[in-house]
């Protein structure tokens, strides 16, 4: 195991274990005073949401955030929500990471971190194109991958309708830390409907993503500790996977089919059904998308 800190987490570096969270939940135990990163390069019983394997080949992303925020339970789900923003953004400024040097000469900045940048180019999207030579391909590979990441309710982020990334909370009780488990395919997509960064020909460690994760993370959860939920819930939407369509919902034996309107400020699923009858799902409760 290697030790580092950055930007105010402890980065626990692991080249193998069972699970990131299992780690993470065995170190507060252990009574743990600082927020941590737990990091694998592999995960040999990796863990998905309601007792699924996450399969995870030495390549990709496995890390376990433990934060020290979290007083009230009703706020534990918002942390999906945030976590799956960090991802998106994360996954979005991947060719500005490798433009970084560029991006600084556009906008007149000498110091300044990726996450900054990404909000500037999302709001000046085209103005950037343009003043940027033609052979820099960063802006037409982000472009492309811009149209169609979607975030699938409650905890999955997509690329191309496929699977990029995977999020999974877990809590101590009678503890405030929270651990937050996040799987990112970078070179591998282990199974049928996923999908990885390296398909869409970007390169990164697993490391570097990971600053860049915890970067996105911090300045999301300084927003909502601002300005509350609603910000987050919003950001959310505008990408949701799914929003106004009809889809179906399983929930133990039984279907339920309508549409996908909203999501509440508690973080709840909103079904409309065909009578107008709304049904509201909680994030803990098992479930698919169909």
């Amino acid at each position: 195991m290697t030790f580092k800190t950055f930007a105010g987490f402890h980065i626990h570096h692991y080249k193998e274990v069972v699970s990131t969270n299992i780690e993470a939940l065995d170190l507060i135990d252990k009574k743990i005073a600082n927020e941590t990163a737990i990091i694998a390069n592999k995960q040999t019983g990796g863990k998905g949401r309601t007792g699924k394997v996450w399969i995870s080949p030495e390549g990709n992303l496995y890390v376990s955030l433990i934060i020290n925020q979290v007083t009230d339970i009703n706020k534990l789900t918002e942390f999906t929500f945030i976590a799956a923003l960090a991802v998106g953004s994360t996954l979005l400024s991947l060719d500005l990471l490798q433009n970084r040097f560029m991006m600084r000469n556009v906008l007149g900045e000498t110091q300044a971190s990726t996450a900054e940048y990404l909000d500037v180019f999302e709001e000046h999207r085209q103005v950037l194109t343009t003043k940027l030579p033609s052979e820099i391909g960063f802006a037409r590979g982000l472009l492309k991958s811009d149209l169609h990441l979607q975030y699938k309710w409650p905890n999955d982020v997509l690329i191309d309708n496929k699977k990029i990334s995977g999020i999974l909370l877990e809590k101590k009780f009678n503890s405030n830390w929270l651990v937050i488990g996040i799987g990112i395919n970078i070179t591998y997509a282990p199974l049928p409907g996923t999908t990885c960064i390296s398909d869409y020909g970007n390169s990164i460690s697993n490391i570097d993503l990971l600053k860049e994760l915890i970067i996105n993370f911090n300045r999301l959860r300084k927003q909502w500790l601002l300005c509350g939920f609603y910000d987050i819930q919003k950001m959310w939407l505008k990408r949701a996977f799914k929003l106004n369509e009809q889809v179906r919902i399983r929930l133990a034996d039984k279907l339920y089919t309508g549409t996908f309107t909203d999501i509440d400020e508690y973080g709840r699923l909103v079904l409309q059904q065909e009578d107008k009858n709304l049904i509201y799902f909680n994030v803990g409760e098992l479930f698919d998308i169909l």
